[in-house]
């Protein structure tokens, strides 16, 4: 047997006259046991919190977001939007503009929400680093602009790692009502983009 716990067992549990010590010893132990305790459900509720609030942000997300209290534009030119543009603090300023669309692949389609960047979004958020593909990562070129469709949008649709016809993008037009019985005049003529990179 271990010295220092036969010493611990003969302390807490020898039989005296006068008992005060095992008493003491017996709320010394149950304190400590409390403290312990909430400190380890403390830590977990905060590890708890902390994944949670990871599970609200992606690589899509930049440190600071300006977005529309009300409906989903604002002016890009305001001055206010400026003066966050010059500021000496901001290094980096970048627009982007989602939208919920319909993605058609040949004969499959389905929902998903479309998000326009700009240039140098690649240097805003850490989007490098949950994309699959080989080359250079690019938006568009001379001819045409380019989508990277998450995994599961290719997974959905069918497209595969590698596929030459394009994705057709159908966008609501703002502010028309869709009519049930003739859909067709609520939404934008259908855009056709190719994919060369996709996410996870």
């Amino acid at each position: 047997m271990n010295f220092p716990f036969y010493i611990a067992k003969r302390y807490l549990f020898s039989k005296k006259s006068h008992n005060a010590i095992n008493v003491i010893s017996a709320i010394s132990v149950c304190g400590v046991a409390l403290a312990t305790l909430a400190l380890v459900c403390t830590l977990s509720v905060f590890n708890g919190f902390q994944d949670l609030v990871a599970t609200f942000f992606t690589a899509f997300d930049p440190e600071l977001k300006i977005t529309a209290v009300t409906g989903k534009v604002f002016d890009g030119q305001d001055q206010r939007i400026e003066a966050l543009r010059r500021m000496p603090e901001v290094a980096v300023f970048s627009e982007s503009l989602e939208e919920n669309a319909m993605v058609q692949y040949k004969d499959r389609q389905t929902m998903a929400v479309i998000k326009g960047i700009e240039d140098n979004f690649e240097d805003l958020t850490a989007i490098d680093s949950i994309l699959f593909g080989r080359g250079q990562f690019v938006l568009h070129d001379e001819v045409v602009d380019y989508a990277i469709p998450g995994i599961e949008l290719v997974s959905i649709l069918g497209t595969g790692i590698k596929f030459l016809d394009p994705l057709e993008i159908y966008a609501p037009k703002r502010g028309a009502k869709v009519n049930m019985a003739n859909p067709a005049p609520a939404f934008m003529p259908p855009i056709y983009i190719p994919a060369d990179w996709f996410s996870r």
